[in-house]
């Protein structure tokens, strides 16, 4: 009696680990997960660089550097889709692709701008990351933790200058396109018996680009054209609901 009942208290032990384990994030899988992320932008700016005589109301500017002051971006919350395989119980690759967020620029400038940082205009950011996962603890875990690796292409798309923006590009303005690199960490936690899982990230994103105002305040047809390098760093703070398939 006592053998037969530590044979069916071991075989509902193995089938209830069995149970557990069915929609674990393991090697084969695919997933899919959709949530809300939070985009908080920093910017860091060289002098911006020029060629010509730029023609301002007050003085004319030799060409030069013009430094620049407290250069900033907004920070704002946007949807994202994430897309992920399993090769093996612990190394994964996730295509983590966002609604382009909109953020808001500003600077300032001792002679532009008369020192006083001001908002220039606003810009979208469409930044797919692509990043390798390495998830700590066993498949069969409910609760996983990761780490991550891996790189951005940052297109900076419908750049849209105010009044200010355009007093000091008469021409425009333009961000080039740039490759970056990714570092994250996140988790994920299963729900028993499911294919449905929570998961939360905190991905640090840096990309290295170019920044170029046309015909600044220049009243030639066709005036100088400034250039500055800029630095972007994106923390970015993801929770949201996934399925494995």
């Amino acid at each position: 009696m006592v053998r037969s009942r530590i044979a069916a208290s071991a075989v509902l032990g193995l089938s209830l680990l069995t149970a557990s384990t069915a929609w674990a994030l393991k090697s084969g899988d695919n997933f899919v997960a959709v949530g809300a992320a939070y985009v908080s932008p920093d910017i860091s700016a060289d002098s911006l660089s020029y060629a010509g005589n730029v023609v301002l109301p007050g003085p004319t500017l030799l060409p030069g550097p013009l430094p620049i002051q407290s250069p900033s971006a907004s920070s704002t919350t946007t949807g994202a889709l994430i897309l992920g395989h399993m090769y093996t119980d612990q190394l994964g690759i996730v295509l983590d692709v966002g609604f382009p967020p909109k953020t808001n620029l500003s600077m300032g400038q001792t002679v532009l701008t008369g020192g006083v940082v001001k908002e220039l205009g606003s810009v979208k950011l469409w930044s797919p990351m692509l990043v390798g996962r390495y998830y700590f603890l066993d498949a069969a875990s409910a609760f996983r933790p990761y780490l991550g690796a891996g790189i951005t292409y940052t297109d900076f798309k419908s750049l849209s200058l105010n009044s200010v923006g355009q007093s000091l590009a008469p021409n425009g303005a333009s961000i080039d396109s740039a490759w970056g690199w990714v570092a994250s960490a996140g988790f994920n936690y299963d729900f028993k018996d499911t294919p449905y899982f929570l998961t939360g990230s905190l991905t640090y994103v840096e990309t290295k680009t170019t920044l170029h105002i046309n015909n600044l305040v220049d009243p030639a047809p066709v005036g100088p054209s400034s250039t500055t390098n800029l630095k972007l760093a994106n923390t970015i703070g993801f929770f949201g609901v996934g399925y494995r398939f």
